[in-house]
């Protein structure tokens, strides 16, 4: 609220007898206050607020240098959007530029990224674009919209720390690299800490900014399940057979106790553990409202989806969420929460529901008939299924222009996304270009 006193201040009159407000003479405290209200909504409208004129930008925090470093900066709501027809991030006919999606509004942008001419993207965090430098293999993070960069060791520095077994031969293990979910911390001094899960080594890596190279984590969880980034840290799955029990894990970022040492590298966290009844199968992990839901099957025929808070879980309750407002969560190796908000202007997703779940729905096998997959998204208010899109994305790409709901679905799939292909079981994601340097990415 402006006092009234103030308010008179940057009151004026026209010729023509009407009141407006001088709103470039806005107190500094004032403009800064409403800026950081901004920025907690949207990075780029921080960005318009701050370009108004010369006033609101000096009594702004200036995003550059601050875009990796500072977490009110990441543009957590942003996705990058993957093209298709094979225009994948750099391609020339892009120009330099790649489009963002924004989960919440429905809007798009450009950002101008020259980096990805000799970088390949392996994940996004936060908005962040963990990049993998084709030359050196080198890692670094990316604020898109601010052009900052985290410089991180070269992820070839793992090698000699990974262990051949008979699973593994020197491009297995490569292999195994490229393939990777990624957590940030940032710490209070501004040191930042990157925790690396590969799912097919079973393993765990970390570094810090200036670090030479990426340290293993002794211990190993194998299975590794569903490793999903969350406030920090990783959350895994664990199947034990033998006793017929899922096992959720915590694992937490190093600590860092001075500006130099870290402190021993924590152990995994068991946080909860459940009969494998409980979920006949179990899809994934999707952040929604700032909360890690688990999307499972909870029945043999695969008919019914239901989702769990995480929290409830480790609490020991089993009941499920009965709805999740105007959210449409897509889930994949990769789950994205969208928010359906048609009074806040995001008409680009009326094509999909709110209080559903779009994915891959497997249907089992029988004896009359084989396993099939169909492309769905479930109500969960009516239980029921429809198809998600026109097509059939197993047999061939489905008709262009595609659908939004097709490009975010393929965002969750990391071997698509990164390469401007377009989901389709069928369809062989490799590189058009330096595949020896990008192979298993």
């Amino acid at each position: 609220m402006i006092p009234y006193s103030k308010l008179r201040r940057l009151t004026t009159y026209s010729d023509a007898g009407k009141m407006s407000v001088d709103w470039a003479s806005l107190d500094k405290d004032l403009v800064e206050l409403i800026g950081w209200r901004v920025l907690a909504g949207d990075l780029p409208d921080y960005v318009r607020f701050r370009a108004v004129c010369s006033h609101w930008r000096a009594s702004t925090v200036r995003p550059r240098r601050r875009g990796v470093l500072d977490p009110r900066f990441h543009p957590r709501q942003w996705m990058m959007l993957p093209e298709g027809h094979g225009l994948y991030p750099g391609h020339p006919d892009l120009g330099g530029f790649v489009r963002f999606f924004n989960l919440s509004t429905g809007a798009f942008v450009r950002a101008h990224l020259p980096l990805l001419d000799d970088h390949v993207i392996l994940d996004s965090i936060d908005g962040l674009l963990l990049l993998h430098r084709d030359h050196d293999t080198a890692i670094r993070l990316l604020n898109p919209f601010t052009g900052d960069v985290a410089e991180l060791p070269p992820l070839a520095s793992l090698l000699p720390q990974i262990g051949f077994t008979h699973h593994y031969n020197e491009q297995s293990k490569r292999t195994g690299l490229m393939s990777v979910r990624a957590s940030v911390t940032v710490s209070s001094t501004g040191t930042i800490t990157v925790m690396l899960a590969f799912d097919l080594l079973h393993r765990v890596a970390y570094a810090t900014t200036g670090d030479q190279r990426w340290t293993l984590f002794a211990w190993k969880i194998q299975p590794l399940l569903r490793p999903v980034s969350f406030q920090g840290k990783f959350y895994v799955m664990q199947i034990v057979l033998s006793v017929r029990k899922l096992y959720i894990h915590q694992i937490n970022p190093p600590i860092q106790d001075t500006a130099e040492e870290l402190s021993n590298l924590p152990l995994p966290v068991e946080i909860a553990e459940f009969p494998m009844e409980k979920f006949l199968y179990i899809l994934n992990f999707v952040e929604c409202c700032s909360e890690l839901l688990l999307v499972a099957y909870n029945d043999a025929s695969r008919s019914k989806l239901v989702i769990y808070r995480l929290a409830d879980l480790v609490n020991g309750k089993f009941e499920p969420v009965t709805s999740i407002g105007n959210h449409t969560l897509f889930v994949g190796e990769r789950c994205l929460c969208v928010s359906f908000s048609p009074n806040k202007g995001s008409k680009n997703l009326l094509s999909m529901s709110p209080n559903s779940v779009i994915c891959l729905h497997s249907l089992p096998v029988n004896h009359d008939s084989e396993d099939s997959s169909h492309f769905e998204q479930y109500d969960l208010g009516t239980g029921i299924w429809i198809p998600a899109s026109d097509g059939n994305i197993f047999q061939i790409p489905p008709p262009s222009p595609h659908t939004l709901i097709h490009h975010i679905f393929t965002c969750c799939r990391l071997k698509y996304w990164n390469k401007g292909l377009m989901f389709c079981a069928e369809t062989e994601p490799v590189w058009l270009v330096k595949q020896e340097l990008r192979y298993g990415a």
